[in-house]
């Protein structure tokens, strides 16, 4: 399947990638194999005609002052987006405005507002030998909800490492060096084996980004299936969800992102989804194989707060745009009720070196 076996954490782990094939090939094929533990990112660690973006409408949430506590997202800040400063516009008596203009409470509206705030981030400028580091909570897949920290190299030439109590001795060296070789070759950065690097290369413009996620020659993944544009479309969406939940973009890239993942067939803009943290954001929300999946964006920063996958098979049928409604089952309700899988990124920052913790 993956192409890159030396990536594979040790014990349950696994690649979101892997994860996506194995769903796809049991969707595939008649009988269905036992479900594996998703641990990263949809693949996760984580395409043609397009599809106009169908925004999904999700009612009576007024979360309001209920919102449940969370930990405060100390990663790359962002700055409000034009749409939440007060109007410079003078009133018909010459009298400056105090009124701050009204947001967008659209879905759309809601996703176009946050990668405009997101693109407008400062800029961590990772050096080559740095590492990305993040401190998450992840919750479900028939795992207690637990931290994990991971440091991602920004070049690929060293190798990372995952501590997750969850995980065998708790220390997992993953991804492998680029340098390291597959068959006998070294692999180079791209959507088969992205590095932070790689993706601050992609373009900034959503449009051509797009084009580029869905243009990219994914058949090498698979062996003995046809590559179809359901599954071309599911790739691309995976390869986001493995950039957003991993590896981290730059701002501009980032901001780029979120809108290109809207665009790509098959997924949907959701105003309100929730985090492992129970923080609130809208969401890109896309299918791999048996999963519904949610990536999930603070609404004012465009952070990204985190991830989460539903079972198909507990949600109501599809809609006409393909996908089922909203589902959100209890925390931790996996063994096949429920969500199966969630994160909150609670740091998301660039250190100088592997286990170093970022400065408070």
């Amino acid at each position: 399947m993956n192409n890159s076996p030396e990536m594979l954490p040790a014990g349950r782990q696994r690649f979101l990638k892997e994860h996506l094939m194995s769903e796809i090939a049991a969707e595939t094929n008649a009988a269905r194999p036992r479900r594996r533990r998703v641990w990263l990112v949809a693949a996760p660690l984580a395409v043609g005609a397009l599809a106009a973006v169908t925004v999904v409408a999700v009612p009576g949430r007024d979360h309001g002052d209920a919102t449940p506590a969370a930990p405060t997202l100390s990663a790359w800040p962002a700055t409000p987006s034009a749409s939440t400063t007060p109007s410079s516009t003078p009133s018909t008596s010459s009298t400056p405005s105090t009124t701050p203009a009204p947001g967008p409470t659209d879905a759309a509206g809601l996703l176009a507002r946050a990668a405009k705030a997101a693109a407008s981030s400062p800029d961590p400028r990772a050096g080559a030998a740095q590492f990305v580091y993040r401190k998450e909570i992840q919750d479900g897949a028939r795992e207690t909800k637990h931290e994990r920290r991971s440091w991602f190299p920004v070049d690929g030439k060293s190798g990372g490492l995952i501590l997750d109590p969850t995980m065998g001795n708790g220390r997992s060296p993953w991804p492998a060096r680029l340098s390291d070789t597959v068959p006998g070759a070294p692999r180079t950065a791209s959507f088969d084996a992205p590095t932070y690097e790689f993706v601050a290369s992609l373009p900034t413009e959503p449009q051509q980004l797009l084009q580029q996620l869905l243009s990219f020659d994914r058949a090498k993944r698979v062996s003995g299936m046809t590559m179809t544009p359901k599954l071309y479309n599911q790739f691309a969406f995976a390869d986001v969800q493995m950039i957003f939940q991993n590896i981290a973009a730059p701002p501009a890239v980032a901001g780029a992102l979120m809108e290109a993942a809207a665009k790509i067939p098959g997924t949907a803009v959701v105003a309100d989804e929730t985090d492992a943290a129970g923080r609130h954001g809208v969401a890109v929300v896309g299918t791999n194989g048996t999963m519904r999946v949610a990536l999930i964006f603070d609404r004012t920063t465009g952070a990204f707060l985190g991830v989460r996958e539903v079972l198909l098979s507990d949600l109501p049928a599809a809609g006409p745009d393909g996908l089922p409604p909203a589902g959100n089952p209890s925390p931790g309700a996996g063994d096949g009720k429920g969500y199966e899988y969630a994160t909150a990124i609670l740091t998301s920052t660039v250190v100088d070196k592997l286990e170093a913790e970022p400065a408070n």
